[in-house]
């Protein structure tokens, strides 16, 4: 139980890389936990050198997220042009994997004065707030700061910290009617190092699930919470 700050989001179009693709980028069905931290360190205005530094408020902020529906999905072609000597030297096509319409609950824990002042900042941002790509601009809906109470531990459309598939006692509820879609499971950061040449390095490498929103998962070993009927864990704490 405590204290969350609930930020209701959506977007015309979203892409999240997954990192080691490079031809081909597929996506992640929802933002990952650095994005997540991203977005409320554009709306605070920090920097990408004061976001991770080791004194940052931030390091410390708890996140997670809900979808709230099923996005359209689509590939789009793009061409990268190679210049040398001031000339175009190559062509170099890739395709990116791109979500349409998706809708999130963005969700935000840890000391009280930092969330009064993220939400403060969510409804006059420092700077314009994206969902992957700086040009995939996003819409804030609605931000509510709630008591988050002791929940269930059944999910579906979130993201969990650890591999799903090695968690013992896990079970499937397929809702009705649903389309079943694969879970996905990706090996991600938690939180970056910036070096003095302004290169981010990764830390705290984790598996996270991605859960779909059409099956239920039973996962007993994760603590839950729940706001509104919906069960999420913390990814980061």
């Amino acid at each position: 139980m405590g204290r969350i700050l609930v930020v209701k989001v959506r977007a015309t179009v979203a892409s999240f890389r997954r990192p080691l693709d490079h031809n081909y980028q597929r996506t992640l069905p929802m933002p990952s936990p650095t994005t997540l931290i991203g977005i409320a360190a554009a709306a605070l205005g920090f920097s990408d050198r004061e976001l991770w530094a080791s004194h940052s408020p931030l390091r410390h902020l708890k996140v997670s997220v809900l979808m709230n529906g099923e996005p359209g999905f689509t590939r789009d072609m793009w061409t990268v042009l190679k210049i040398k000597g001031n000339k175009i030297a190559e062509r170099s096509p890739y395709f990116r994997e791109l979500l349409f319409f998706p809708r999130y609950t963005l969700l935000y824990g840890g000391d009280e004065d930092l969330l009064c002042r993220l939400e403060k900042a969510f409804r006059d941002p420092a700077y314009p707030l994206s969902l992957g790509r700086e040009d995939e601009l996003m819409l804030v809906d609605d931000i509510v700061m709630a008591e988050a109470q002791d929940g269930e531990s059944r999910f579906h459309g979130t993201v969990l910290s650890g591999d799903i598939r090695q968690m013992k006692g896990v079970q499937v509820v397929l809702k009705s009617a649903a389309a079943l879609r694969p879970i996905l499971v990706e090996t991600l950061p938690l939180q970056f190092r910036v070096d003095e040449r302004g290169i981010r390095h990764p830390e705290r490498i984790t598996p996270l699930s991605f859960l779909p929103l059409g099956t239920e998962m039973i996962v007993p070993t994760v603590k839950a919470l729940k706001w509104q009927g919906r069960n999420f864990a913390w990814l980061n704490s």
